[in-house]
C-alpha cells in the first residue's frame, strides 16, 4: 500500500475495471438520453403545431415556445454560495494564493463560505454552458472555527489537489448524471400514481442503471479522494490531514445526532438566536471529548453514496494511526478563524448560519415568545417529521394531508382542544410576525389528530419583508413542535387579506375566537 506518493490503495474488481473514458462516455449517453427524455415531450406540444400548419409564424414561435421549455425543463445544481470579498478576508486570500502557486494548481476565482462544517471544490458552469468555469473554494465558517491553521491548510490543499489534478472535467460529468437520473426517479417514485407512461420508462430506466454507475462511478470518486489526501499530506503533515478528517467527521456525527435538538435555555433567554453559532460545534467538543467509540465509528464511516472511502482506508494512507490523533479542538486564538478572519468573523456568522434569514429569525423570536408563555413548563421539542420509509407510506402520508386539507376547506373542522396555556402560546408567537395579520385554531376530525392553523397574510407587509407564503408557513414550524403535544400533526391555511375564505370556513371563523386580528 502507497504511503503518501500521490498513490491511492490498490482498486480490484469493479474499481480497476472501469477506465475514465469509459465512465465519461457513458456518463455523456445517459445525460443524452436524459436530454431525450426532457425533450422530445417539450417538441411534441411547441412544434406540433407548426408541423400541421406548416406556416413560418407557427414554426418561429413553436420554435421560440421549444427554446424557453428546454431551458425551464433542465435540472438545477450547485447553489450560489455567498463570496467572500478580498478586503473581507484579506489573510485568507493572501493564505490561499500562496498554497495555490506552490502546490500548482490554477488559480481560484473565488472563495466562498458556508455554514457547514465542511470544504469544497466547485467548478461552476463546467458543461453545456456558454459562460466560463469559475473556480471556487467552499469554506464552511463552524470548520473554520473548528480546525486550527495546520489542520485547515490541510484541508485547503485536499481542494486545491482537485483542482490541479483537473478532478471536475470528469467529476462534473458523473455528479450531474447520477444527480439528474435519482431525481427522475425519486421524483416518478414519489408520486407514481399520477405520472405519465414517459415518466415511468425514465424512472425504470434510472433503477436499471444507477446501481452499475453509482458503483463505477463512486470508485472513480474514491481514487480522486486518494489523490487529493496525497497532495495535502505532502503540503502539511499526514497527522495535520488526519487530525482534519476526524475532527470533521466526528463533529458532523454531533450534529447529526442534535439535529432535532434546541438548546431552550438559550431560546428561552433572548428573542434573537446566537450570533456566535459557529462554536457550537468546538463546544460540544470541548464539553464532552470524542469517546473511544465514536474515533472508531468515525474511522469506519464515510460520505453518503460511497463517494468518499472509509476514513480508516484514509487513515491507513497517510500511514496514520487514527485513533492516536489529539482531538482536542483549538482555542480561538489557535484557530483558522481567528488567524483569517477575525476582523469580518461576527459579521460573516450573522450573514450565514441557520438563523441569518429573515424567517428564521422570525421562527426563532416566534418560539421565544412560546417558551415565555411556558416558564413554568418545559414542553418537548418535537423531532422534524421523519421522511416516509417507502413509497406505500409517502402515498399514504400525501392522502391523509389532502383529506386533512379538503376538510378545512369546507369548514369540517371544530374548536381547538388544546391546553389554556398552548392557546396562549400560539397566540403569543403570531403576535410577533408582522406578515400575519388575523389567525384562527381548529382540530381536524381526521387520523392523525391535526390542528389547522388558518391564517390571512398581508401580502405587502410580505414583499417588503422579503417573505414568501412558503417561508411564513415555516416561521410558525418551531413553535408548532414546541407547543403541540406528541402525536399530533398540524397543518396551515393561508390566505391574503384580499382575498376572502370558502363560505363554509368562513362560517366556522366568524364563530371562533381569534388568535391574531
Amino acid at each position: 500500500m502507497s504511503d503518501i506518493d500521490g498513490a491511492p490503495p490498490a482498486a480490484s474488481g469493479m474499481e480497476a475495471s472501469i477506465a475514465p473514458v469509459w465512465l465519461a462516455l457513458a456518463a455523456l449517453a445517459a445525460s443524452f438520453f436524459l436530454q431525450l427524455m426532457l425533450l422530445v415531450p417539450a417538441a411534441l406540444v411547441t412544434l406540433a403545431p407548426a408541423a400541421v400548419f406548416d406556416n413560418w409564424l407557427f414554426w418561429g414561435a413553436g420554435l421560440m415556445a421549444f427554446v424557453l421549455m428546454a431551458w425551464l425543463a433542465q435540472p438545477s445544481w450547485h447553489g450560489s454560495p455567498q463570496r467572500l470579498n478580498r478586503d473581507q478576508a484579506p489573510r485568507l486570500y493572501a493564505r490561499v494564493d500562496e498554497m495555490t502557486d506552490a502546490i500548482g494548481a490554477p488559480r481560484l476565482h473565488a472563495i466562498a463560505i458556508d455554514a457547514s462544517i465542511n470544504a469544497g471544490a466547485l467548478e461552476e458552469h463546467r458543461g453545456v454552458s456558454l459562460r466560463p468555469t469559475r473556480r471556487v473554494l467552499i469554506l464552511g465558517l463552524p470548520l473554520l472555527r473548528l480546525l486550527d491553521t495546520a489542520a485547515a491548510e490541510a484541508v485547503i490543499a485536499h481542494e486545491l489537489g482537485h483542482f490541479s489534478r483537473r478532478h471536475g472535467r470528469l467529476g462534473h460529468w458523473l455528479y450531474r448524471t447520477r444527480a439528474a437520473w435519482t431525481a427522475w426517479a425519486a421524483g416518478v417514485r414519489q408520486d407514481e400514481e399520477d405520472s405519465s407512461p414517459w415518466d415511468r420508462a425514465g424512472a425504470n430506466f434510472a433503477e436499471l442503471f444507477l446501481p452499475w454507475f453509482s458503483r463505477a462511478s463512486e470508485a472513480h470518486s474514491r481514487r480522486s479522494e486518494f489523490e487529493a489526501d496525497a497532495l495535502a499530506a505532502q503540503w502539511a503533515s499526514p497527522e495535520a490531514l488526519a487530525r482534519a478528517l476526524l475532527l470533521i467527521e466526528v463533529a458532523v456525527m454531533r450534529q447529526g445526532e442534535a439535529s432535532a435538538s434546541l438548546d431552550l435555555d438559550a431560546l428561552r433567554a433572548s428573542s434573537a438566536p446566537p450570533a456566535r453559532w459557529a462554536d457550537q460545534p468546538v463546544q460540544a467538543l470541548v464539553d464532552n471529548p470524542p469517546t473511544p467509540e465514536e474515533i472508531a465509528e468515525a474511522l469506519r464511516h464515510r460520505q453518503p453514496h460511497g463517494s468518499h472511502p472509509p476514513h480508516r482506508q484514509r487513515m491507513d494512507a497517510l500511514g496514520v494511526v487514527g485513533e492516536a490523533i489529539d482531538l482536542r479542538p483549538p482555542s480561538w486564538e489557535e484557530s483558522a478563524a481567528a488567524q483569517w478572519l477575525d476582523g469580518s468573523w461576527s459579521a460573516l456568522c450573522q450573514a450565514q448560519g441557520p438563523w441569518a434569514g429573515v424567517g428564521e429569525r422570525l421562527s426563532w423570536a416566534m418560539a421565544h415568545e412560546a417558551l415565555v408563555a411556558h416558564e413554568h413548563d418545559t414542553p418537548p421539542l418535537l423531532p422534524e417529521r421523519p421522511a416516509p420509509s417507502d413509497e406505500t407510506a409517502g402515498r399514504r402520508l400525501h392522502r391523509r394531508q389532502a383529506e386533512a386539507q379538503e376538510a378545512i376547506e369546507h369548514g369540517r373542522v371544530q374548536p381547538s382542544d388544546l391546553a389554556p396555556s398552548q392557546i396562549e402560546a400560539l397566540r403569543r408567537a403570531v403576535s410577533v410576525n408582522p406578515a400575519i395579520v388575523q389567525a384562527w385554531l381548529f382540530d381536524v376530525p381526521v387520523e392523525p389528530p391535526t390542528v389547522a392553523v388558518v391564517l390571512r397574510v398581508d401580502p405587502e407587509r410580505m414583499i417588503a419583508m422579503k417573505l414568501t407564503i412558503e417561508q411564513v408557513a415555516t416561521t410558525l414550524a418551531l413553535t408548532m413542535g414546541l407547543v403541540l403535544p406528541a402525536g399530533r400533526d398540524w397543518m396551515p391555511r393561508f390566505s391574503y387579506m384580499t382575498e376572502g375564505l370558502p363560505p363554509d370556513l368562513q362560517a366556522r371563523v366568524d364563530a371562533t375566537p381569534r388568535l391574531k386580528g
